[in-house]
């Protein structure tokens, strides 16, 4: 135990005492297993484990295959009798549960401020299924799914915390839905679809769409042990076709699909580039520990000689450097731990993965274990060299050499190759990144057809969700929007551009018929949305003088539906009303720049004034403001005319015209943060690498230096020949590592947009880039060895 201790003062005082060395070393390790820990453990919650119940492999989703319209098989969920069958007839689900989302009825929560709630009714064996028990209050009773007794819900955690403060006593309270009282009986776990605000009973056989297939409601199966999944879809099928042809219906074939496998397929290309680059980042950091313990190792050659020379054995001076490796490993594993835990909000924040909303991210102990082991078993490796290569020659004439530092330390100890293997490695990482950066640069310059810069979306809507509630409420809105002087143009909307969808509703126009992609308006929308004006005047009010409902349509759709002739005032049918074409707009990818219909599908577009037909259900509009150019709008002011306007109103969100485009390109912009980090990263730990591989081998030259400055040379001609020891392993490496990733950017052509995985521009640009970075990182310790006196360093020899 003396000796031990003994051993790991030693350590930590030279480690103090080679503070650049101790610093670079505990660095690297510390980002390379920070990187690759943090990186694995979201794509473990995202593409591993992300259904994080008992046995998942079992769980599976159920539909029929249904052959649509013009050919093509689709798919549709279970009746209310198939799935009665299954559970009687069965044996092949342990579980089968079935929700329904409560989006044609939106659930207003009275209180302070009106809120809309996104709500789920499920069956009785749905909880039981994901093996799923309330945190407080109780389950819903088999009366209350069976018989709908009682209005009660159970509440999600997020909700608990937010209106009720945790309260443990929570369950029995009453709320008011829909101004109806509702009574808590219990609070969903944290965990489980966060997003879902409120859970209700269903009673799928007391609603008729449940008696038919596709009713929208979605069912879920719990596959008993042993049950593939064929050998469930042929005794499914088999049982749905008795049970159809005893009631006189259709048969038709059962397609379960593996939840698992929805939630990861997305993933797999992501997953895959992930799993690369952690492993990349992770070789580079080893490759850079073991080419700065192998400089250090050179160095203290003599130092191992000495110690062999006063008695110390093989087994002494392997004990004294595994403590050294050990110690300087656990820093670094410390190190990495603390990056880990600091970068996982932020790589979960920019993930391009779909994270489950029921699987929390945490640091995965596997993946550090993982980490730690490589990086460990390296340094212990590399960092017994010194005390192998003393066992193996002559302690004399390594002492007698121990005074003459000369020769390039670089071609010696294995430098070269390091730098070269660094600098191919980084290229890779730089190369993926590059192409990402381009890739999203083209998607950013996408031509959208609008111009929301100076826009503000208002997501508002009456809480009383009635015909006379929104007509009176949104014109009265904009009315005292309008009469602020910051704001020029104010509309609303049903699907505004790049926050919302569409109709698809059959009309005539131009004596054809025609399928219309229709979005209804208030007011001055296309003005305030920054629309692109091509004939015509957009309209402000409701109807034009000629008394029909103003519509305007895209140029597509003035070219598809009426040819080369004139559309300002030509009449449009769609449904049973009939419309007045008044201007006629630029189009507009309301998709977002990465929306391509298949075959370059025309979209025929049409704007029509919403809140005309009191028949129709209401739809809850997006208001949108367009203020004067060089003035604000505070939010403060559009919060109060919300809620000053006449009656209760809900307001989601606020969000300005500039960050429209986020949502829509989301993806690819995560891609890219992603893929620039590891691309900074390799870079970063190459240019560590090459600086410290040739700090030491500088410092090994010290007598050589003092020769050639004694004898004339200039400080450019020292840091010349320095930095050519490292120039020729930089241009070899940049050269492997264009080949490399010539192939290895393939696997990321599926991100890229209007880019070329083999670009050569992004190629030229890191051919570039690498050389001029590495050679900077070894001109540094050259430059400043170059400065050294020469009699100071002939007599430091």
């Amino acid at each position: 135990m003396e000796s031990l201790r003994q051993d790991v003062k030693l350590a930590l005082r030279l480690l103090r005492k080679q503070l650049a060395f101790s610093v670079l070393a505990i660095g690297t390790l510390g980002l390379g297993i920070g990187a690759s820990v943090a990186l694995f453990s979201v794509l473990d919650a995202a593409f591993i484990r992300p259904l994080p119940y008992a046995n998942p492999e079992q769980l599976v989703s159920i539909n029929f295959e249904s052959t649509m319209p013009g050919g093509r098989v689709g798919r549709v969920g279970p009746s209310v009798h198939d799935v009665t069958d299954w559970k009687q007839h069965g044996g092949v689900f342990s579980h089968i549960g079935t929700f329904h989302n409560d989006f044609t009825l939106p659930l207003i929560l009275d209180g302070d401020e009106p809120q809309r709630i996104l709500a789920q009714r499920i069956t009785k064996e749905y909880l039981a299924m994901y093996g799923v028990t309330v945190l407080a209050g109780r389950n819903f009773t088999d009366a209350e799914y069976d018989q709908g007794v009682g209005d009660v819900v159970i509440i999600g955690y997020d909700l608990w915390q937010t209106r009720f403060g945790g309260d443990p006593g929570v369950a029995g309270s009453t709320i008011r839905l829909n101004n109806e009282p509702t009574t808590i009986v219990g609070v969903m776990p944290q965990s489980f679809y966060p997003k879902t605000k409120l859970w209700r009973p269903f009673d799928i056989a007391r609603h008729a769409f449940g008696k038919q297939r596709g009713s929208g409601a979605g069912t879920y199966g719990r596959l008993r042990g042993g049950m593939t999944i064929p050998e469930a879809e042929a005794a499914l099928t088999a049982i749905a076709a008795r049970g159809a042809a005893g009631r006189g219906g259709q048969a038709g074939a059962v397609k379960l699909t593996s939840l698992y496998e929805s939630a990861t397929r997305s993933n797999r290309t992501t997953a895959r580039v992930i799993v690369y680059g952690v492993g990349l980042v992770l070789l580079l950091a080893c490759v850079n520990v073991a080419g700065l313990l192998l400089a250090r190792g050179a160095v203290r050659r003599p130092e191992m000689a000495v110690r062999s020379s006063l008695g110390a054995g093989r087994w002494r001076l392997v004990r004294q450097l595994l403590t050294e490796s050990l110690i300087l490993a656990a820093c670094g594993t410390a190190l990495g731990v603390l990056l880990a835990w600091w970068w996982l909000d932020v790589l979960v924040a920019n993930t391009p993965m779909s994270m489950p909303a029921n699987s929390p991210v945490a640091i995965n102990l596997k993946a550090l274990g993982f980490a730690t082991l490589v990086a460990m078993v390296t340094a212990l490796l590399v960092g017994l060299v010194p005390a192998w290569r003393v066992s193996r020659t002559s302690v004399t004439e390594t002492l007698s050499r121990a005074g003459r530092r000369h020769g390039s330390a670089l071609s010696r100890r294995g430098g070269q190759m390091v730098i070269g293997l660094e600098v191919a490695v980084a290229v890779v990482l730089v190369a993926g990144a590059a192409l990402m950066v381009r890739s999203f640069s083209r998607v950013l310059a996408v031509d959208l057809g609008f111009e929301p810069s100076q826009s503000i979306a208002i997501d508002v809507s009456p809480a009383l969700s009635t015909y006379d509630a929104h007509k009176q409420y949104y014109p009265a809105l904009l009315e005292k929007l309008v009469a602020h002087p910051a704001v020029e143009h104010a509309g609303a909307v049903d699907s505004p551009p790049l926050l919302g969808g569409h109709r698809f509703i059959p009309g005539r126009a131009n004596g054809k018929n025609h399928f219309f992609t229709v979005r209804s308006y208030v007011g001055a929308y296309l003005d305030a949305a920054g629309f692109t004006l091509k004939e015509g005047r957009f309209p402000d009010a409701l109807r034009p003088a000629g008394g029909l409902p103003a519509a305007v349509i895209s140029e597509t759709a003035s070219r598809e539906v009426f040819g080369g002739a004139p559309a300002i005032g030509q009449v449009v049918e769609i449904g049973k009303a009939a419309y007045s074409v008044v201007a006629v707009s630029g189009d507009v990818k309301h998709d977002g720049p990465l929306f391509a219909r298949p075959g370059d599908e025309p979209v025929i577009e049409v704007f029509i004034p919403a809140l005309l037909n009191p028949e129709e259900r209401p739809r809850p509009l997006t208001v949108i403001v367009r203020h004067r150019e060089g003035m604000s709008l505070p939010h403060d002011f559009l919060r109060e005319a919300v809620q000053s306007t006449g009656q209760r109103a809900v307001l989601q969100t606020i969000t300005p015209g500039s960050a429209w485009l986020d949502d829509a390109v989301v993806t690819p912009r995560r891609r890219t943060v992603l893929l620039g980090l590891l691309g900074g990263l390799g870079l970063v730990l190459a240019l560590v690498g090459i600086f410290g591989v040739t700090a030491y081998a500088v410092s090994r030259r010290t007598q050589e230096i003092g020769v050639r400055m004694a004898f004339g040379a200039t400080h450019r001609n020292v840091v010349g020949v320095m930095v050519r020891d490292s120039s020729w392993p930089v241009f070899i490496g940049v050269a492997a590592g264009l080949l490399a990733s010539w192939w290895a950017t393939k696997a990321i052509s599926t991100f890229l947009f209007q880019t070329e995985p083999r670009d050569l521009m992004t190629f030229a640009w890191v051919a570039m880039l690498l050389p001029v970075a590495a050679l900077i990182a070894a001109w540094i310790p050259a430059r400043r060895a170059a400065r050294v006196d020469p009699i100071v360093a002939l007599r430091a020899e």
